[in-house]
């Protein structure tokens, strides 16, 4: 009689833990949540998740319609003004150079200057996400909005290089991350990942912003730069993207009260997991390729014998591949699997600098290898996310995240000064560009091959945490030999 009550009274609390009320977190959820965004596979004895217990992924409402349809275009506003605002910094580095705006200066300088606002602010990402924890995520994106507009605003009244170097670098990079760092983390709150989830698209679509922004600016300060100089420019932008960033907050809206995300500066399990390590490792060498070839394709094609005129539409042209190539990486991604679609783009892109640029000599080849490689270069921005959020969970995903943002932000900083090092001197002619097109190709090789260990690993590690019954995927301990058997294994693994 003792044993059937004992059963009957677990039945019981069984069912009582099933009716969690939705508005409500349950403490125990942070455990099992990190199940569904890290086994992503279709195969049932990988599965982890249980029928009668909740997580934070099945509340996710995964829809493109209310507060995440409207959080989806504030951050694809977002993206408009940071990233695609600073693809306008070839402009500004041609006049700069062309009319020796700041006399002494080199071109080294000048590729200094584009590497601290693409990376000063992006270092710092574990301040900024911890710094988001007290002030809440709308006011940390504020805080940044109007850090950018006052450093693109100071630098168009600079009259010495250390002023552009504070201002238009290192204020504008600390303003855009201030944005970016923050954004990031509302659309995985929105949209699922794994099976029938629509992360990767949201954040393609999301990202896809970046693209729009670049060819927005780029040929509406083109005009404006000509005609009124380029003070007259940076203030037109500052004052463009601060709007429009005031706008974005206005449509975004996080879903903390429900995940109740950790906001750490250092988590040693987070740091220290191998998942997170080799993420770092991929998303390094893809910045790494991704910033110098954004840099050297303007220049290439004036190497060429063209004028200013073409080197900018080569250039608008991988905003244009962006804004069609994202979206359709989100789509296949979640699909596919976000790491394999992120293998395919890492070869293609490498594929095509091989083939394409490195024997280009006219004016169309560079202007169908900008629209190919834009499509597929940024997936690392469209992809990495749902990555993060499928090694550590939702409730840690902001502290993976903050790693991620210093791997790239480093590559960053470096980036432009490596391009402009590797470039051949003497005449302008093509073949000043040949070392930095080996490197761009060896960076996506290397890329897509340590995604493939990072594909290896998950499945070592979900196939283990099912035979062991653990939900902590975190606490998984993948051997050596089990993870290196992972990277041969076939099948319709979406990891």
């Amino acid at each position: 009689m003792q044993k059937e009550s004992k059963s009957v009274s677990s039945e019981l609390k069984e069912k009582e833990e099933d009716h969690v009320p939705s508005d409500e977190v349950n403490p125990d959820l942070e455990e099992h949540e990190e199940v569904v965004d890290g086994a992503n596979t279709d195969r049932p004895e990988f599965s982890l998740v249980s029928t009668q217990m909740r997580s934070l992924n099945e509340e996710i409402p995964n829809k493109f319609r209310g507060w995440g349809l409207l959080s989806a275009l504030g951050f694809c506003l977002f993206c408009f003004n940071t990233w695609g605002s600073n693809a306008a910094y070839a402009l500004y580095l041609q006049e700069y150079i062309n009319e020796d705006v700041f006399p002494g200066s080199t071109v080294i300088d000048y590729g200094a200057i584009g590497g601290l606002t693409f990376g000063s602010g992006l270092v710092m990402a574990p301040l900024i996400n911890y710094g988001v924890g007290f002030v809440g995520l709308k006011v940390a994106i504020l805080c940044g909005v109007l850090v950018q507009f006052v450093g693109v605003m100071l630098a168009s009244y600079s009259t010495k290089l250390w002023q552009i170097y504070c201002t238009q670098g290192l204020m504008q990079g600390i303003g855009m991350a201030l944005v970016a760092v923050p954004s990031y983390l509302i659309l995985p709150q929105w949209f699922k990942g794994g099976p029938g989830g629509k992360r990767n698209l949201a954040f393609g679509l999301g990202t896809a912003g970046s693209g729009v922004g670049g060819i927005v600016y780029n040929i509406g300060m083109e005009p404006i730069l000509t005609k009124h100089g380029w003070h007259w420019a940076l203030r037109t932008q500052a004052i463009i993207c601060l709007v429009l960033n005031l706008v974005a907050i206005l449509l975004s809206k996080s879903r903390d009260d429900k995940v109740k995300p950790v906001y750490k500066v250092y988590d040693r399990e987070v740091f220290l997991n191998f998942g997170s390590l080799i993420m770092t490792i991929w998303v390094m060498l893809s910045l790494l390729g991704y910033v110098v070839l954004m840099y050297s394709l303007g220049d290439f094609t004036r190497a060429m014998g063209y004028g200013t005129k073409e080197a900018s539409v080569v250039s608008t042209m991988v905003s244009v591949g962006i804004v069609y190539g994202r979206p359709a990486v989100g789509i296949i991604a979640d699909r596919i699997g976000p790491i394999q679609a992120s293998i395919i783009a890492s070869w293609l892109v490498a594929l095509f600098a091989f083939a394409m640029w490195l024997p280009c000599k006219n004016y169309a080849t560079a202007i169908v290898f900008a629209l190919f490689t834009g499509s597929l270069m940024g997936t690392v921005l469209v992809t990495s996310a749902a990555i993060s959020a499928a090694v550590v969970g939702l409730r840690k995903f902001g502290v993976v995240m903050s790693l991620g943002w210093i791997s790239v932000g480093v590559p960053g900083i470096v980036s432009p000064i490596i391009g402009l090092s590797l470039k051949s001197g003497g005449a302008p002619s093509r073949a000043q560009y040949r070392n930095p097109t080996i490197f761009i190709g060896c960076c996506y090789v290397a890329a897509g091959l340590v995604l493939c260990i990072l594909r290896g690993w998950f499945i070592a590690r979900n196939r283990l945490a099912g035979e062991t019954e653990r939900v902590d995927m975190l606490k998984v301990v993948v051997p050596f030999r089990d993870g290196f058997l992972g990277v041969f294994t076939l099948g319709n693994h979406k990891v």
